[in-house]
């Protein structure tokens, strides 16, 4: 009996130390799958939340696509619904379509998988910097469970993350120099959302570098009639991608839309009236062109640490000096400011700052109410006070891309 007691805790130690040796070393790959298990349910569990886009927009241009020929929709939807998303989008509804199943479910399943896509791409790009998985795996679960992209997703219903993923990838394949397929990507993006226009600077940053061919640029509509490609081929009008964007621009006159940019605080009537006319355009390009001439007359080297760099700062000041912006518009800066500070092993407070600014405007579109009470419509302000202070910081960590002998003669003075 002793014997046989002796020979099975040697084999349960056994079997315990190989148990323990292997966990250890898929410990990772567990963390992986079982948080992305409970990310993925926890937006089941709001799979049947109905916001206000969702029961207006969303579902009503879902049974379009499925009550008039899926694809062959596509030549009439912008028409006879008041669609006014890209045909990139458009796509994905009309494929769907063919699916059988509610229609909320089915379009919020398109918003989960971009989530996950979205998440592995940012861990791509910050593993791509730190070459440590345990900095991918992070990066992955912060962007999972970040409340803005759930929010986007398993309430809204939204294609932020659709748009944005394809950018972040765009971005890694611009840090690995292949700008062919970078640029054709970067087309495709802008066939979801015209705001993929906020990236558009950092290809100006790395064109004044040398890094980047002017004809590469032709690369990216071609990228985005890539998406109109299911269109045509049932009839079409060659126009109709152009037509969608003419009408997203002619639907929006007001100087803000709840996002916190610098026009939430302009409530003089008069000025307003003039910023709408032309000048908050010709504002916006005049502070986003000043600051590309500081980074070219400074002679900042278009180093990978410095793309990241110049692509989370106009990530968010583009959106902040820009007219007519939506609540939704900050999550591209969400996800670059996100990458900076994983990558720059600084100032992590940036990330959640970005993040709850973007959710403080957000939850009174979903639920019809402010964070603070008390605040009311100042929430908004709130969020653009958070977002300039961010701007401002990443402005003073501008010094830090300058080359070495600029910064010596900055510490001498």
């Amino acid at each position: 009996m002793k014997k046989f007691l002796d020979s099975f805790n040697k084999w349960s130690n056994n079997v315990f130390e190989n148990f323990n040796k292997s966990f250890r070393k898929h410990l990772l790959l567990i963390v992986f799958i079982v948080l992305s298990v409970i990310a993925l349910a926890m937006r089941i569990l709001f799979i049947d939340y109905l916001s206000g886009d969702m029961a207006s927009f969303l579902v009503p241009w879902f049974n379009y696509f499925r009550e008039n020929g899926h694809f062959l929709a596509l030549k009439t939807i912008d028409q006879a619904t008041n669609n006014d998303y890209l045909l990139g989008y458009n796509n994905l509804l009309a494929l769907m379509s063919y699916l059988g199943g509610r229609p909320i479910a089915i379009i919020k399943s398109i918003s989960f998988f971009f989530d996950f896509a979205l998440a592995i791409g940012v861990g791509l790009v910050t593993y791509h910097f730190s070459k440590k998985k345990i900095t991918f795996l992070i990066s992955y679960l912060i962007v999972l469970f970040a409340p803005s992209v759930f929010a986007n997703s398993a309430l809204w219903g939204q294609c932020d993350q659709i748009y944005v993923c394809l950018i972040v990838y765009t971005f890694l394949l611009f840090l690995k120099k292949k700008n062919i397929f970078g640029s054709l990507l970067l087309g495709i993006a802008f066939s979801f959302k015209i705001q993929t226009i906020f990236f558009v600077p950092l290809l100006g940053f790395m064109w004044l570098n040398k890094k980047y061919r002017l004809w590469h640029l032709l690369l990216i509509p071609v990228g985005f009639m890539i998406s109109a490609l299911p269109c045509y081929f049932v009839g079409g009008e060659f126009v109709k991608p152009f037509a969608i964007i003419g009408k997203q621009f002619g639907e929006y006159s007001n100087l803000n839309y709840g996002a916190g940019s610098m026009y939430a605080f302009l409530e003089m009537t008069l000025l307003a009236e003039c910023f709408n006319k032309g000048v908050s355009i010709l504002f916006a390009l005049a502070v986003l062109l000043f600051i590309m001439f500081v980074l070219y007359y400074k002679k900042v080297e278009c180093n990978e640490n410095n793309m990241l760099y110049v692509a989370a700062l106009y990530a968010i000041i583009t959106p902040f000096v820009l007219p007519h912006m939506h609540e939704r518009y900050f999550f591209m800066a969400d996800m670059f400011i996100l990458m900076y500070v994983i990558v720059r092993k600084k100032q992590y407070y940036l990330a959640p700052l970005m993040i709850f600014s973007s959710v403080n405007n957000y939850t009174h579109f979903l639920t019809g109410e402010y964070i603070f009470k008390f605040l009311g419509q100042d929430c908004v302000r709130l969020s653009a006070l958070i977002n300039l202070a961010i701007i401002i910081i990443l402005l003073v960590n501008m010094r830090e891309v300058f080359p070495k002998k600029e910064q010596e003669l900055i510490g001498n003075n």
